[in-house]
């Protein structure tokens, strides 16, 4: 085609005009030595000399050099060193033997050496090729999604092949930065296929001979296939996860509904059949059975509220819609509030309250009162009535440490860390829907603090939480009495 540019074959290289130039040096250098020696030494070894110099511009300037370097070596040799002098006549045939074998042994080292510079030559490309790959691969390894992905084949591609590549995944396009246009630059598109499907195309933009060498084309394309490969696993990885989320969460609300069905239509149910005995029956009924059944039915309402409101809390957890407003508040005063809204459910029970005194705590307090509150709910469940309840907190290091622990059964054995899991209950006990302690560990996790729980010795669980406690508490306001009397002295 006319204008058209000749590709030049792979292997041959062109060589400059003064490697030729330079060619001729060693031949100079050969005959000067030998000038300096003649007469001295026979004529065979100056043909050495000669051959030296033929070997030298083969092993340092390549084939076209060291062909040129034989021929000349053979004039010289012929003008200068062999008798008639001065004169390209030879005299014996003997010489023109000698001639033969210098200009084919110039010939075959010149063509040996040009093979292993060739040899060599590959072996570093090769080298470059495998060392390239094998960073790509260990890049790619490394990536976790798309556009990890993208960033790292276009660092590769440019520090490779000195050219600019943008990443397109199905319809979904991952920019990177291709660079702007210029004249006689144009895109080559290549798809990135894995296991016969098409995941996403390599952009490249190039000119026309930069790909002109098929082993960079070669590369390119295993560079192509690892991509692929990579986009491949990244995608399988994110469609694993997303199935992972949707059993999960399908697991998830099969739980829900199926404990929210049972644990509310039981508050339910009871109330219905509270309601209709008093409106059927209620004039048949005494004072005494009246109260009773009104008072059943408070009960049962205020389970179905506690069971709301652990659902609207954990609601609030999982959608990150938490609000902690930290406040310094004095434990005994939480604690005691607690105390008195189980005041008539921990009748007959020892409780045992050990709090150093003037303890304050930087939390939310109406957070917090929640989390003893779920505690405390959690051990009258789960222990027999009239067992102890022990609630203690001391501060050490900068942090607080609260606990709740009781005399029951205790956690099943490998349920310490899954008991704060969502719709997990502990025992045998089926009230409740299993969201208290996990809402627990959401608000404590909030607060920047950790809760555990574990087995006591004796029997019993324990549950554990550690503030961290940040700055210093306000200083307490003097008492008023005291305030007088430091008044009246000073007067």
């Amino acid at each position: 085609m006319a204008g058209a540019r000749k590709r030049p074959r792979r292997g041959v290289r062109a060589v400059p005009w003064h490697a030729y130039a330079r060619g001729a040096i060693p031949v100079v250098v050969a005959a000067g030595l030998a000038a300096l020696v003649r007469g001295k030494v026979d004529i065979a070894d100056v043909a050495m000399l000669f051959l030296v110099a033929i070997a030298t511009s083969a092993a340092f300037l390549g084939r076209g050099p060291s062909v040129l370097a034989s021929v000349l070596a053979v004039a010289v040799f012929d003008f200068f060193f062999v008798p008639p002098y001065l004169t390209f006549d030879v005299a014996e045939f003997r010489h023109v033997l000698t001639f033969g074998v210098m200009l084919c042994a110039g010939i075959l080292i010149s063509g040996l050496t040009e093979r292993i510079r060739r040899q060599s030559s590959e072996a570093r490309e090769r080298e470059r090729r495998t060392a390239a790959l094998y960073a790509l691969t260990r890049a790619l390894a490394g990536a976790r999604d798309v556009k990890a992905i993208a960033a790292v084949a276009s660092a590769h591609v440019l520090d490779v092949f000195q050219v600019r590549a943008a990443l397109r995944i199905c319809d979904e396009r991952v920019s990177v930065d291709a660079g702007e246009a210029a004249p006689g630059v144009r895109v080559i598109e290549m798809p990135l296929l894995a296991e016969g499907r098409a995941v996403g195309v390599l952009a490249v933009r190039t000119d026309e001979t930069r790909f002109a060498d098929s082993e960079q084309r070669h590369l390119l394309a295993t560079f192509v296939a690892q991509i692929a490969l990579a986009l491949e696993r990244a995608q399988l990885a994110d469609e694993a996860q997303r199935a992972q989320l949707r059993a999960q969460t399908e697991e998830m609300r099969s739980s829900l509904l199926s404990s929210v069905s049972h644990d509310l239509r039981t508050p339910i149910g009871s109330m219905l059949g509270t309601a209709t005995t008093l409106l059927d029956s209620g004039a048949a009924l005494s004072d005494e059975q009246r109260t009773e059944l009104v008072s059943s039915m408070r009960d049962e309402a205020a389970r179905l509220a506690r069971l709301v409101a652990n659902l609207i809390d954990m609601t609030r957890v999982e959608s990150g819609a938490l609000e902690v407003k930290k406040e310094w508040v004095p434990l005994e005063e939480l604690v005691g509030a607690v105390m008195h809204r189980f005041e008539s459910r921990l009748e007959g029970r020892d409780i045992v309250i050990d709090l150093p005194p003037n303890v304050l705590a930087p939390i939310d307090p109406v957070l917090f009162e929640q989390v003893l509150v779920n505690l405390l709910e959690n051990a009258i469940k789960h222990t027999p009535a009239g067992s102890p309840i022990e609630i203690r907190a001391l501060e050490s290091r900068g942090e607080v440490h609260v606990e709740v622990a009781d005399r029951g059964p205790g956690l099943p054995a490998g349920a310490e860390a899954r008991i704060f899991d969502k719709f997990v209950r502990a025992g045998s006990v089926t009230d409740g829907v299993g969201l208290g302690l996990a809402i627990c560990k959401g608000i404590v996790d909030a607060h920047g603090g950790k809760i555990s729980a574990g087995n006591r010795a004796g029997g019993g669980a324990s549950f554990r939480i550690v503030l961290p406690v940040e700055g210093e508490p306000p200083l307490a306001p003097a008492e008023p009495e005291l305030e007088r009397e430091l008044g009246g002295g000073q007067a």
